[in-house]
């Protein structure tokens, strides 16, 4: 039997619904029935052009409306109050990564989403993109050895303020931002790290630049990573694995997106030049829309579910705590990831 559509509705017009979200889910067959914003125009505007019917101005009448899910793109300090009111009026909610700002946060949404019986996900997409499941592959496959080094970097040049992500009141700073993903690519392939070292350069208020240590006990010997992110350096986006007899680089690892069909570069040898590994297109916000219906609809867990983030966020704090200490900061980990 095919199940009936999702009815959506999001809070806010932020570009990374009206560019990417709601057209994912409309392509993912889905329906956008409802939108709020507190800049009147803008909703008008997007709901003309995806045919919303519905324009709210205020969030709390958009979330008593007759809605299955609610997007959240919300700055990032919003995500927890509107995310439990949303969960409390039994709406299924897809919120943007960040989740939270801190462990605490992300745990009591999970557990309201958990207690009122409705699906919670972080919008981290590129997990729900097919490289990402070539990239995976490969490392089981015993292709790079045992696991032993990982180097990310994430960095472009953001426009000086105003810009919500300059904002330190609304849980700005390129941490929450670009950083964060490149901690979740490093726990979604080794699992959670025992410590954390981190720096900063602030500016404007926030963190506008920023590095990370982190290491990770596995079954086959220590794991260490080293990352970079910036609001401030030259574009630059890749993610490189390095195992005790190959390596594996994925350039592009976070946006890959619409007809990007990006290979994989796999060194096996020294001996011989690296091995592109070709990597399908794919839209992975669509991806996630579908993964998250199917949720929904009682099909499989989430790869980036209410717990994933929690987990995830207690590496974002223990960072925190480093920056105020200026040395490592210990977390409680674990051998091999979940999912």
């Amino acid at each position: 039997m095919t199940e009936a559509p999702l009815r959506w509705g999001v809070l806010g017009a932020a570009d990374i619904a009206s560019k990417a979200v709601l057209p994912a889910i409309l392509a993912a067959g889905d329906e956008v029935v409802a939108i709020a914003s507190r800049d009147a125009d803008r909703a008008r505007q997007l709901a003309s052009i995806l045919g919303i019917a519905a324009v709210y101005d205020s969030y709390q009448d958009l979330i008593d409306s007759d809605l299955d899910a609610v997007y959240i793109p919300l700055p990032n300090s919003l995500h927890l109050p509107w995310t439990l009111l949303a969960v409390a009026a039994g709406k299924h909610v897809l919120c943007e990564k960040p989740l939270a700002l801190g462990a605490l946060e992300a745990t009591a949404m999970r557990q309201a989403a958990q207690n009122r019986g409705v699906t919670l996900a972080e919008a981290v997409m590129y997990r729900y993109h097919p490289r990402w499941r070539l990239v995976r592959q490969v490392i089981r496959d015993g292709s790079l050895g045992s696991l032993r080094h990982l180097r990310g970097t994430f960095t472009f040049s953001l426009q000086p303020p105003p810009d919500i992500r300059w904002e330190a009141e609304l849980g700005g700073g390129a941490l929450y931002d670009v950083g964060s993903y490149l901690v979740n690519a490093c726990r979604w392939l080794v699992g959670e790290p025992t410590r954390v070292l981190a720096r900063e350069h602030l500016l404007h208020g926030v963190d506008g630049d920023g590095s990370m240590l982190l290491e990770f006990a596995s079954a086959d010997g220590p794991v260490s990573a080293e990352l970079a992110y910036s609001f401030v350096a030259a574009e630059h986006q890749q993610f490189e694995v390095i195992g005790s007899t190959g390596s594996l680089l994925i350039p592009k690892p976070f946006t890959a997106w619409h007809g990007e069909a990006i290979p994989i570069w796999l060194n096996e040898s020294p001996d011989r030049p690296p091995r592109a590994i070709p990597t399908p297109a794919a839209d992975p916000y669509r991806e996630m829309v579908v993964a998250f219906g199917n949720r929904v609809h009682g099909g499989p867990e989430l790869v980036t579910d209410g717990r994933d983030a929690e987990l995830g966020m207690k590496v974002l704090d223990a960072a925190r705590r480093s920056l105020g200490s200026g040395s490592w900061e210990r977390l409680d980990g674990v051998l091999s990831p979940e999912s």
